[in-house]
Parts: C-alpha cells; structure tokens; sequence
C-alpha cells in the first residue's frame, strides 16, 4: 500500500512526502500509528493511543459537567454514552484519527478519481488528493480552502512546491491572484 500512494504523488514531492507506518508489539492490542511525512517533519499523525487518551479525556469531562458518570443508573446511561459521541465528533474536527481510519482511508482513495477524491466527505482522502499527481496546476488554482484544518495544510504544501504562494501563504504573481477566487 505503501508504494502504491507514493507512486501517485506530484514530481515535486516525489521522496520528499513519506508515508510511515508501525505497530507496537508490547500494547495488548498491537495498535500503533502511521504519520506523513514532509521533507522529514511529521505533518500528520494517525495515533490509535493518542486517540484514545484524547476521545477519554473530553468525554470524561463532558460526563463530569453533565453528571452523567454512571453508565449503569438508567437516568444517566444516555448522558455517559452521549458523551463519546460528542468526543469522537471533536476529535474529526481537530482532524485527530487512528490508524486503523488511515488506513481504511488509503485503501478507499486507491480506488477513486481525482475528482472523487477532491469531493470526498473523508478529510483524509481528500487532503492526501492535493499531493496526486493527478490534480494539475489549473485545478490547484481554482480549489479553495477547505473548512478542515488536515485539508488546508495539505493545500498549502503543495502550492507552496509548486511556486504559486510563498511560506506566508501570499501568491507570488498577480497571474495567481487573479485566478484564485479567495486569497489563502
């Protein structure tokens, strides 16, 4: 799966993006976590733990702020698992996944059009899209921002590399401003 991805991105990140996977044999579970990489700095990272510790914890507090600890007491069940459904919601928001959506996500993106993949409700798929090969220059400059922050960032990497905005996020010509309906 690896290679597969690797050979879809654009010449200008061609071994500069890669894509790391790992499993950690002593968790009881063996879960572990994939991350992208850019020019060696993690740009995302797919941590089942980190999930996990993170979905706990504001669920934690959102049973505490609506007294809903107990998942037993039938008043407060639907409060207690309420709760993770609020968390699991802040934690796509935050663009915060696991490995295992990662994956289910590579594995979905493999099989789609650029166009699909452009579309996708899937932040993952579609944020992986902006370094295809596949996606041209016009395309890249008619594409807005995305409401997701694991998008945009994407986005900008890759219009950094190809030259059209520079590391404070400005076009570098007017032929670029003039193109794009939103400055980034």
């Amino acid at each position: 799966m690896k290679e597969q991805i690797e050979s879809r991105l654009c010449d200008s990140l061609k071994e500069r993006v890669i894509f790391n996977s790992t499993r950690y044999r002593g968790t009881h579970d063996k879960v572990g976590r994939s991350w992208i990489t850019f020019d060696d700095e993690i740009i995302h990272d797919f941590c089942t733990v980190k999930l996990r510790y993170k979905l706990n914890t504001i669920a934690n507090k959102i049973r505490e702020e609506t007294n809903s600890l107990d998942w037993r007491n039938q008043e407060k069940d639907k409060g207690y698992y309420r709760a993770y459904r609020i968390a699991d919601a802040e934690m796509g928001r935050q663009g915060i996944y696991n490995q295992f959506g990662f994956y289910k996500s590579i594995e979905e993106y493999l099989n789609l059009s650029i166009d699909e993949a452009m579309k996708s409700s899937n932040p993952i798929i579609k944020a992986i899209s902006w370094f295809d090969k596949r996606l041209g220059k016009r395309r890249l400059l008619s594409t807005e921002e995305d409401r997701h922050i694991m998008v945009n960032k994407f986005r900008n990497i890759r219009l950094k590399v190809e030259g059209i905005i520079d590391d404070d996020g400005n076009f570098v010509c007017h032929y670029f401003r003039a193109v794009s309906p939103r400055p980034l």
